[in-house]
């Protein structure tokens, strides 16, 4: 992936908790004001996505309402 700006971004549902940035492999994500910003060095993983509790971070228009999870898969006692 390149190292453009990310399309990343937190909406308003954003509670600031900082699980973006503390899962981040890269360290691309800083909080700013209790938001998330990214970096150019982003590559896009979308671990942010999935580490995000409130479902508030986007990547563009293309995962607004959209989730994937492991979660539905696993047996009770592994989640």
């Amino acid at each position: 992936m390149s190292e453009a700006q990310s399309p990343s971004f937190a909406g308003d549902s954003c509670n600031g908790c900082g699980l973006c940035a503390a899962n981040c492999p890269v360290h691309a994500i800083a909080m700013k004001d209790g938001k998330p910003v990214w970096a150019a060095q982003c590559y896009q993983c979308m671990g942010c996505i999935n580490a995000c509790p409130q479902q508030a971070i986007q990547y563009g228009k293309a995962t607004v309402g959209r989730r994937y999870t492991i979660r539905a898969y696993l047996l009770q006692d592994e989640q």
